[in-house]
């Protein structure tokens, strides 16, 4: 079934053993286990570390993908799309979307320890007070932003960067094995900001304060002092870690379902994900649990197919329905970008690192010597975070569009190239969506990938927004002193790029004020993607009627078994989700240990 790590020293490389055979684990199941882990994201890692520690309860996280330290571009920052479509991706797909030109839009989604913390842009982000604080209003009691801020803390661990003096650090974590910082600034990337004050987005020094993020700033990234990325993996599921007795992680094993039995997890069927055989049965003790932490498409995947989810879903799919759980599965919300490369002039763009191997060459060896450089840049340096719809369109205080801006040229998740390209990104998202939609099964085959229906833009105003967004971001482009660097060309933008450059021209070179809503509007539909933040599709609340888990992240009606993931967000944050789904699982894990300790004490 997979790869079972062994307890190997820190020092020392990994040993495997081999996996009993299907018959074998039919009938003698392997050591039971206090808690069951399904997942190795950001969340899985968190809880596995934080619930091991101590050697209590033994523990098992069982994770579909395979080992990050073998896996070269989940360590360089800079090279972080260069995963995508690969081994270490789910590479799931949308269905056709009828409001975006019917288009199925690629979803990557992290398949390998550390899940998407593992592969993607590496941004540290709490997203604004005022989300979580319409979470506790919306129900999820607990989850307010002064509930979840020692816990951003608790993980962090930041190093101050010189030309970052204004932080203040009161607000940032040191002790925690998170690794975060600032990279070194790009000249263009310093121009944008001003260009975004230029127009009136104010400078703020740090985006993660309690006075929320409006504003422009260089974006903190999850980067080691190395230079190498700080994932869930390599924060949480380091060597000394690893080598617990108590301990158990498995890679390249799928969970199919969670066991129950009168109503409550009592554990989970598991198989090879390559073979997709060796099917084995691995229990909890009792007063153990069963935790999800398998991400907002795989989560509710698993739920149906343990039977938990709406009682007519179900059946049309043939699983028995063992938990009428309406909302699993529903709620999914995610952020849409609209990348705008811009031409600049000669000097100003790194986008040779990715098209030149020898002029990318001296920025390789400086980070393989642990020297810094360009490549410890995430690619998406600075952001502006502003309101640009009205506030009655979504909850006050917290802004419903962010403008991110890279020094590369960014089309298609970073998968096309030409020899042309020289240019920056500046790429509005839609922070606040009203849309929503769902995952669903397609058949009661676990090796089936489910049905994923974002719904894009089924509330018209999203498109609206994200049409002001667009705005916004050509004024900025057009503002000094950002405009001095770019190399603007006239005539108005193609839907498509082509290969030759007398034939490219882009959004970025069009005046806004040239352009309809309608124009812009029909360019969204042809050019909007997502930016990797599905969430929701399990999401707290105080009913199996509105939600999937209750405030201690128990699944309604199911005993001992609990989700903690992007999942259980109630709402979609304003901003990006990697920092928020570390802090729910710091807290998860005290939640977890208290309630297994009572347990205890009663027995």
């Amino acid at each position: 079934m997979g790869f079972l790590f062994s307890k190997p020293s820190p020092l020392k490389p990994f040993s495997y053993l081999s996996t009993p055979t299907a018959s074998q684990s039919q009938t003698q199941p392997r050591e039971q286990y206090d808690i069951i882990l399904i997942g190795a994201g950001p969340a899985g890692c968190v809880l596995a570390n934080r619930l091991s520690e101590g050697g209590k309860w033994n523990v098992l996280l069982v994770e579909a993908g395979g080992d990050n330290e073998k896996e070269t571009f989940t360590k360089i920052p800079a090279t972080w799309a260069r995963n995508l479509w690969t081994g270490v991706d789910w590479q799931y797909y949308t269905t056709p979307q009828p409001n975006m030109s019917n288009r199925s839009l690629f979803w990557p989604r992290g398949k390998v320890l550390g899940g998407s913390s593992s592969i993607n842009a590496l941004i540290y982000h709490h997203g604004a007070p005022a989300d979580f604080e319409d979470w506790q209003r919306g129900g999820a009691e607990g989850w307010g932003y002064e509930e979840l801020a020692p816990y951003f803390k608790k993980s962090e661990h930041h190093t101050p960067h010189t030309a970052h003096s204004d932080i203040d650090l009161t607000h940032r974590g040191s002790t925690g094995p998170w690794h975060t910082s600032f990279s070194s600034s790009t000249p263009i990337m310093t121009s944008y900001i001003s260009s975004a004050q230029a127009i009136g987005i104010p400078y703020i020094p740090d985006f993660n304060t309690p006075q929320g993020t409006t504003g422009a700033a260089q974006l903190s990234t999850f980067v080691d002092p190395k230079g190498h990325r700080s994932s869930g993996a390599t924060a949480y599921l380091t060597p000394d870690v690893l080598a617990r007795e108590n301990l158990t992680v498995l890679t390249g094993t799928r969970c199919l379902r969670v066991l129950l039995r009168s109503g409550r997890a009592v554990g989970v069927e598991l198989a090879n994900e390559a073979e997709h055989s060796a099917v084995q049965t691995v229990y909890v003790r009792e007063g153990g649990e069963v935790v999800l932490c398998a991400g907002a498409i795989n989560t509710p995947q698993i739920l149906l197919l343990s039977g938990l989810g709406p009682r007519k879903h179900l059946e049309d799919v043939g699983v028995e329905c063992l938990g009428d759980l309406p909302q699993v599965g529903r709620n999914l919300q995610d952020h849409l970008q609209t990348c705008i490369p811009i031409r600049t002039k000669p000097g100003h763009s790194l986008d040779y690192l990715q098209l030149s191997p020898l002029r990318s060459l001296p920025s390789l060896v400086r980070w393989m010597l642990g020297w810094g450089g360009l490549l410890t840049g995430n690619g998406a340096e600075a952001a502006a975070f502003c309101r640009v719809d009205d506030p009655s369109n979504a909850h006050p205080g917290a802004p419903d569009i962010e403008i991110v801006a890279a020094p590369v040229s960014f089309v298609n998740h970073g998968r096309f190239k030409a020899p042309w390209m020289r240019g920056i990104t500046i790429d509005p998202y839609l922070l606040q969506p009203r849309s929503k939609g769902w995952v669903e099964l397609r058949s009661k085959d676990p090796w089936e990938y489910p049905i994923i229906e974002p719904n894009y833009f089924s509330d018209p105003s999203d498109l609206q927004c994200l049409v002001r967004g667009v705005r916004l971001s050509l004024r900025i482009a057009r503002a000094p002193p950002l405009v001095n660097s770019l190399d603007l060309r006239p005539g108005k933008h193609p839907n498509v790029y082509k290969d030759r450059e007398e034939e490219v021209y882009n959004m970025g070179d069009s005046r806004e004020e040239e352009l309809g809503d309608d124009e812009i509007a029909e360019w969204v539909r042809k050019n909007a993607e997502t930016i990797y933040h599905p969430c929701c599709t399990a999401r707290i609340g105080k009913s199996a009627e509105d939600s999937v888990v209750d405030t201690q992240l128990r699944v309604h009606g199911v005993d001992r078994l609990r989700i903690v993931d992007v999942s259980v967000f109630p709402r979609i944050v304003s901003g990006h989700t990697t920092a928020p789904v570390i802090a729910i699982a710091e807290k998860a894990a005290e939640i977890i240990r208290l309630a297994l300790t009572e347990r205890e004490a009663k027995d």
